[in-house]
């Protein structure tokens, strides 16, 4: 991929994660809270100190949602976290995401009544398209901050760890908060919602599914191994094989990559050699070390 190309693909990606954060918003403003409900995480937080504000200390009324704008705000050392750990890149697409999100969630009004009456169909369709939209966003080698942030950081240290799941995890807390300040039927309803994001973000951030290559080829393979060393980052194992029909010497390639590289590396494949024959396993199990990437 040369640098044009590089240049059109990332400019692809931050269309993408512009058009994500302002799906989020939409599911948010339009479903989550006019039904009175709560995401977990940093953004629950938020969510809790602006009911907080808005209840006690009678500011901010009205159907602009403040929530967006403390969010942005207590971002604030996770962005210094991101700058530290995963690059330039990284960080300026999540700081895009989260402004952008910030932005809009306080921009959009939040509908009085919600486009679904029903509070737990709401909940169901609101925190579908949420998950579905922080998912793409992994997808695209951004964030949108807090405990998204550090679900990356815990799959970034450790192999079999779920994005989805540490952001569930640690949602506990916003949770035990809620029990003592909110109805019941609150509490149950966000609950359902977290755990209804968090599936619907490891579907789309496909991250988590391994896939096995293997690659059989009659030509030299070591321009394709450098290449996807250089563009995958991954390494590759190369037996010496012998066809029994032709008698011929083969090259095969064993590779694992995760399922958002899968056709990247099919490219790869098919440029360098469009007679190869390849084999795909999905969802192969993985034990040992193998290094998720995040970008």
């Amino acid at each position: 991929m040369d640098a044009r190309e590089k240049v059109r693909y990332e400019a692809r990606r931050i269309g993408i994660l512009i058009l994500a954060s302002a799906i989020y918003a939409v599911g948010m403003n339009e479903f989550i809270v006019p039904a009175g409900l709560y995401t977990g995480g940093i953004l629950g937080l938020a969510q809790l100190l602006r009911t907080f504000l808005v209840n006690h200390v009678a500011v901010f009324k009205g159907t602009r949602d403040i929530s967006g704008l403390i969010y942005y705000i207590v971002n604030v050392p996770f962005l210094i976290i991101a700058h530290k750990v995963m690059g330039k890149l990284y960080f300026a697409k999540t700081i895009l995401v989260i402004t952008v999100e910030s932005i809009l969630l306080y921009v959009i009004p939040v509908s009085t009544k919600g486009l679904i009456s029903d509070p737990f169909a709401s909940c169901i369709v609101g925190n579908v398209i949420c998950g579905a939209m922080m998912g793409l966003t992994l997808r695209q080698g951004a964030c949108d901050g807090g405990m998204d942030l550090i679900g990356v950081l815990i799959v970034h240290q450790k192999n079999g760890a779920s994005v989805g799941n540490a952001n569930l995890y640690l949602n506990i807390v916003v949770f035990a908060i809620m029990a003592f300040s909110h109805p019941i039927q609150t509490v149950i309803y966000s609950l359902i919602g977290s755990w209804v994001t968090a599936y619907a973000l490891d579907h789309f951030f496909t991250q988590n599914i391994s896939v096995e290559f293997h690659v059989i080829l009659q030509s030299d393979a070591t321009e394709l191994e450098q290449l996807i060393q250089k563009e995958l980052r991954r390494t590759v194992t190369e037996w010496q094989a012998i066809g029994t029909y032709s008698g011929e010497e083969k090259k095969i390639l064993y590779i694992i990559v995760d399922k958002y590289e899968a056709p990247r590396l099919r490219r790869l494949i098919r440029e360098y050699d469009p007679t190869a024959f390849v084999v795909e396993n999905s969802g192969v199990n993985i034990n040992g070390y193998f290094e998720k990437h995040l970008t």
